[in-house]
Order: structure tokens, then C-alpha cells, then sequence
């Protein structure tokens, strides 16, 4: 038999490596478009194969009735054949099938040996593609199995370590929900297109209004979508109705800007509302309006517009707002549990080593070897509070207990220990309850900057910002460094920036960001601490 390869898994760099690849995979899951997210995943497999040291790494998608699995993507290692995607393998597998489609358990096998009796078939499955060993993890969507995670050795046999099940797990969610979120963006583009045609060839939902005659003209698109009855053909009538199923919550808005159209403030108008339609419920539009002619007193004679129903469009937008939380949800729990094991348990059985080597180095006679106790045990305590800081980096814990300013004030120090960069904070009373959203929210975009700083910026001094604005919260990390160009493609692609940007954007926030060569940078997030409540 050939030898069978038995990772270290139990050091603690391998878990750190595994966490690293899942933070670097959820940061470029973020920051990829729809078109780049099927690419970004084929990168996390090629990963996950190295790092399990396996020669295959797939993901599989389940067909809806759990009786057919086929190889959505995949990681081959050099001089193993690819799997084709029209190969059914649940036919090929039955009895992994059932183990992770019936019973919902994973399948891990270490050599063919260990499969059981009733796996003949498997069995033969695995001399013909071939395969040495095997780990499969199932992964639902909505409590339904919609695919498999899948890892093969070719060329060695292997054990699959629990200490990674888990976690894999958690990286093959994060895949399948970038995944979602193509295809949601696919079908988007998809159904917009579709309704462009239809513009094109037919209109959608066109209205004239006719003010010196007193007469709104509509055509049946704007019936359907603004309930406006057959036998309304007089007068503004259709108008009317329109304004009077306008959402409560919006409606000051949408009139206000049809305001600005007349007295020709603006020469154009594209907005989206809610409709309350008394059949359909509520509906979301997009309404472009212009004024096609005005008297000599510039009042409004003849106006026009579109509408379109974007209702669809809305919900599919929500639901990658919840896929995107449920990402960094994934991923914030993550961190907090690799932080609470480093303190938990890797610091204080440090601190134990370093009380014993102090021990002996009392016991120690004077000399070359009491000098060796006292500088392990020295690096003992330098240790200790480098693991320390990495929790802390991890997880603040601070934030939950203390909240948002003594968070912030806590990482400055750390910084500023550092010596690299003068660095200081302005950090106005906050008010007594800040949303959790809204307080993880500012503290990583904060981390993130003053990481930018000390990396990249080469700047001799940094101040933070934290003050009430408008309603939320307002965060602006200055620096003297050699800053950069915000409009440059490398710019628009940074990790860390789309990181920022996704998770403000998911509390109803903004972020800016100021800088050019040379003149430093500025980085600026605001929030609504209501909207970052849960």
C-alpha cells in the first residue's frame, strides 16, 4: 500500500492559513463583479486543492429532485484529466448519494479499502477515474442540498482531518452563495434586457399630458401598472389616480421633484418609487418625465414620460443584500472563533510555559544557562501579546463591551505603540445606544484604513475622526503619505477599498474617498445609526 500522507493539522499556522484563505476569499468575493465571481471561486478551489494537498477540488451542483450532480467548477492538479460537467455522478457514486443527499452526512474515505460492501459500484467508480482518496461535504441552500464540495487524491492516499470539516463547509457556502449572486445578476440583466427590447419595439408605459387642453393620455402598459380603469379617458383623471396610489412614504418626494420638472428647475427626471396598486399590492417604478414644451412664462404645456415596473429587480436587489450579509455574518463568525480559541486557549498556555521557564530560571545557577531561561521566557511574553493582538485584530472584543469610540481608541494605541506613525484620534461622545451593524461597520472600515496606512501609505502622521452627523455616524482617517490615484483600475480593484464600500453599503451608508499623489488620502464613511440596528 502506497504511504498515506498525515497533514499537521493540529499547528496552529495551518489554522491561521485556512482562516486566511477564507478572509482572502470572502474579500474577493466582494469585490468581484457578476462576471468575475465564477473566476474568483475557480481561485478558491485551486486553494482549498493545495492546501488540502489534493489533486481534485470541485464543486458540484444538485439538480432540485437531489437525483442528479454534476461538476459546476473544479481545480485539477497538473496531469489529472478533468471531470466533464455532463457526467451525472450521483449515477456514478450511489452510495456516497445516499449518504450526502438521503442522510445528509459527508462521505470521507482515506483508500478504496475502507469503502464498504455495498459500494461495488463506487467501487469501480474509482479505479476508472481514478481515485486514492476522497472527502465530500453537502452544502444547503433553504435547508435543500444544492451542492457538494468535493475533494480527490490521484496520486497518494490521505486521512481528511476533522479540525477542517467544519470550516470547509463554511468556505463552501461562501462559493455557493457567490454563486447565487451571479446567477441573480444573470437573470437581472436578463430580465433588464428583455425590458429594453420591449421599449424599444413598443414602449413601455407611456403617458402624455396635455395641461392647456387638460388631458393625460396613457397607454395600456400604464393602465396595468397604475391601475387606471378602461372608461378614464377624460380629462387628468389618469393623473389623479396616479397620484393618489402614490406610497404615503413617498409620495412627498416623487411630487416635490414633479415640482422642480414644471417650474423647469430640472430638465429631466428619473426616479424610483413605491405604487401602492390596489390589485397587485405594492410595486417599485422607475419614472423618466420631461417637459416637451412651455409657454413664454417657461409654465409647463406639454409633458411625457415612461414608466416600467421594477419590482423584480427590487427584490432580486434584496436578496443579494442578504447574501451579502450572510457572508460577512459568515465571515465576522469566523473570526470571532479563531479569536476566542487564540485567547482562550493559545495565550494561556503560553502564559503557563513562561511561568514555568521562570521557575527554572530562578532554579538556574547564574551563568550562560540562566541567561537562555530568561530570554525564551522573554520571548514567551513577546509571543504572547502578538497572539494577543491578533485576536484583538480578529475580534474586538472591546467593541461589544465598550462600544464604538473606546474600540477605536484601543486600536490607535496599539498603533501608536508601534512608533511607525503619529497617529491621533477626535472621538466625540457617541449616543447611548449605536446600532451593532453600524458600530462592526465603522470599526472595519477604521481598521482597514490605518492597515492602509501602515502598509502603504508611507505617511509620518494619521489622524481618525469620529463625530455625529446628520443623523448617523460619521468616520474620516486622514494621512500625510504619498497617497494615490482613486480613479486608477488598481485603485478600483483594491480588496480592502471593495471590502469598505460593500459593508457600508449594506448599513444604508456612504463612503468617499479623497487622495492624489503626493497629497495624501482621506478616506470618509458615514452611517445611519438607526439603519445599522438589529
Amino acid at each position: 500500500m502506497a504511504e498515506t500522507t498525515h497533514p499537521a493539522v493540529d499547528r496552529i499556522e495551518d489554522r491561521l492559513e485556512f482562516e486566511t484563505l477564507i478572509s482572502d476569499t470572502s474579500a474577493s468575493l466582494f469585490a468581484a463583479q457578476a462576471e468575475q465571481l465564477g473566476p474568483a471561486v475557480e481561485r478558491a478551489l485551486a486553494r482549498v486543492r493545495s492546501f488540502f494537498q489534493a489533486d481534485r477540488c470541485a464543486l458540484l451542483s444538485v439538480r432540485a429532485d437531489q437525483q442528479v450532480a454534476n461538476v459546476r467548477l473544479a481545480s485539477y492538479a497538473e496531469g489529472v484529466s478533468p471531470v466533464s460537467p455532463d457526467i451525472d455522478l450521483a449515477q456514478l457514486f450511489p452510495w456516497s448519494r445516499q449518504k450526502l443527499l438521503v442522510e445528509r452526512a459527508p462521505v470521507r474515505v482515506s483508500r478504496m479499502a475502507d469503502l464498504p460492501p455495498e459500494a461495488e459500484v463506487e467501487r469501480e467508480s474509482w479505479i476508472q477515474m481514478p481515485i486514492r482518496s476522497a472527502l465530500t461535504l453537502p452544502i444547503e441552500t433553504e435547508g435543500i442540498i444544492s451542492h457538494l464540495i468535493a475533494l480527490h487524491t490521484v496520486f497518494h492516499e490521505r486521512e481528511w482531518p476533522d479540525a477542517f470539516l467544519t470550516r470547509l463547509r463554511v468556505l463552501g457556502e461562501m462559493l455557493v452563495a457567490a454563486l447565487e449572486r451571479q446567477d441573480l445578476f444573470v437573470g437581472l440583466r436578463q430580465a433588464e434586457a428583455r425590458l429594453a427590447s420591449a421599449a424599444d419595439l413598443a414602449g413601455l408605459a407611456f403617458y402624455e399630458v396635455d395641461f392647456g387642453a387638460g388631458v393625460a393620455y396613457v397607454d395600456e402598459r400604464f393602465r396595468a401598472i397604475c391601475a387606471v380603469p378602461s372608461e378614464q379617458d377624460q380629462g387628468l383623471k389618469a393623473l389623479e389616480i396616479w397620484i393618489e396610489h402614490l406610497h404615503p412614504d413617498d409620495r412627498e418626494r416623487v411630487l416635490h421633484t414633479r415640482e422642480q420638472l414644471h417650474r423647469g428647475s430640472l430638465d429631466q427626471v428619473s426616479i424610483e418609487y413605491r405604487y401602492q396598486h390596489p390589485v397587485d399590492g405594492q410595486k417599485w417604478i422607475r419614472h423618466v418625465a420631461r417637459i416637451a414644451t412651455r409657454d413664454s412664462a417657461g409654465r409647463p404645456l406639454v409633458a411625457f414620460g415612461v414608466l416600467r415596473d421594477i419590482t423584480e429587480r427590487k427584490r432580486a436587489e434584496d436578496e443579494l443584500r442578504d447574501l451579502s450579509q450572510r457572508l460577512i455574518r459568515a465571515h465576522e463568525e469566523e473570526r470571532a472563533l479563531l479569536a476566542r480559541e487564540l485567547h482562550d486557549d493559545l495565550t494561556q498556555r503560553l502564559a503557563v510555559l513562561a511561568i514555568d521557564v521562570g521557575r527554572a530560571e530562578v532554579a538556574a545557577p547564574s551563568g550562560a544557562q540562566a541567561e537562555t531561561l530568561r530570554a525564551v521566557r522573554e520571548g514567551l511574553a513577546r509571543l504572547s501579546e502578538d497572539i494577543h493582538s491578533l485576536a484583538y485584530q480578529l475580534h474586538p472584543s472591546v467593541l461589544e463591551e465598550l462600544g464604538l469610540a473606546e474600540a477605536l481608541r484601543t486600536g490607535c494605541e496599539r498603533i501608536g505603540r508601534l512608533g511607525h506613525v503619529q497617529l491621533s484620534a477626535e472621538l466625540d461622545p457617541l449616543p447611548g445606544v449605536v446600532g451593532k451593524d453600524a458600530a462592526l461597520c465603522l470599526f472595519r472600515v477604521a481598521q482597514e484604513a490605518l492597515n492602509n496606512v501602515m502598509r502603504h501609505a508611507g505617511a509620518k502622521a494619521a489622524r481618525i475622526v469620529l463625530r455625529q452627523m446628520d443623523g448617523g455616524l460619521l468616520l474620516a482617517v486622514r494621512d500625510d503619505g504619498v497617497g494615490f490615484d482613486p480613479g486608477t483600475t488598481g485603485a478600483r480593484k483594491s480588496l480592502g477599498l471593495a471590502s469598505m464600500r460593500e459593508r457600508v453599503r449594506l448599513v444604508n451608508g456612504t463612503l468617499d474617498i479623497e487622495s492624489a499623489p503626493g497629497a495624501g488620502t482621506t478616506i470618509v464613511a458615514w452611517v445611519p445609526t438607526e439603519g445599522g440596528s438589529r
